[in-house]
């Protein structure tokens, strides 16, 4: 039986090794794809634990704390109360500070005193309201509204049981403890609704904050509110 050298030269060419590279060459893509799945996957549960750890920490805050209050009272550095239901008709902004803070209350207050001095913003009235009360007393912050020389009738100083502020900070969708609080400051409208929370210490949102101050100013009293004013014009 001969052989044909011919035959050997050309079986090599008989076995097509490129056949088996497409499915070797989806391997990484397809190692890839499980790794991003994992990861949406993961971070999914993540989020979902998260969410359920916030829930939580919210559920025991308010079985704690109590709800969050929309109307509240503190005692002014005056002595005298602060009734949140006496400012409706005039626009109003709350902030959170304690007096020997040596950071971010120094800077927040010190946009609060300049806002203040704009003729422009004669009309609002600013309400400090102190997370430290136990160190905070009247007369303490008597001594820190006379540091920055605050208008009484214009730049209100208060302070309640932590607690208490907890509730009333909640009620503005803030987060408020011994000593820890956030920079933001919130507008109250003539209404009484919050109408918007800036970063008290950035020196944009404090641009946007005058802008909405200057809005609601312009704004016309409640309906309620014009119609008593008027009954008493008349009376008198």
């Amino acid at each position: 039986m001969s052989h044909d050298p011919q035959s050997d030269s050309h079986q090599p060419q008989n076995l097509p090794p490129a056949a088996a590279q497409p499915a070797g060459s989806l391997v990484p893509y397809i190692l890839s794809f499980i790794v991003l799945v994992g990861m949406i996957y993961g971070g999914w549960k993540w989020w979902q634990v998260q969410e359920f750890q916030a829930a939580k920490s919210n559920a025991l805050n308010s079985v704690s704390i109590g709800p969050p209050l929309k109307e509240f009272e503190l005692t002014e550095r005056s002595g005298k109360p602060f009734r949140s239901a006496d400012m409706k008709g005039r626009v109003w902004v709350a902030s959170y500070f304690f007096t020997t803070c040596p950071g971010q209350c120094l800077r927040l207050n010190a946009n609060i005193q300049l806002l203040s001095q704009m003729p422009e913003l004669k009309d609002v009235t600013w309400v400090s309201i102190t997370c430290d009360p136990d160190n905070d007393t009247i007369e303490a912050l008597q001594a820190y509204a006379d540091r920055w020389k605050a208008d009484p009738e214009r730049w209100l100083f208060g302070r309640a049981d932590l607690e208490y502020l907890q509730r009333v900070a909640a009620g503005m969708k803030l987060h408020l403890s011994l000593k820890g609080h956030q920079d933001e400051v919130v507008v109250i409208d003539k209404e009484g609704k919050i109408r918007g929370i800036f970063d008290g210490t950035s020196e944009s949102q404090t641009k946007r904050l005058q802008s909405l101050l200057l809005e609601c100013l312009a704004e016309k009293p409640p309906h309620d509110l014009a119609a008593d004013a008027a009954t008493k014009e008349k009376s008198s």
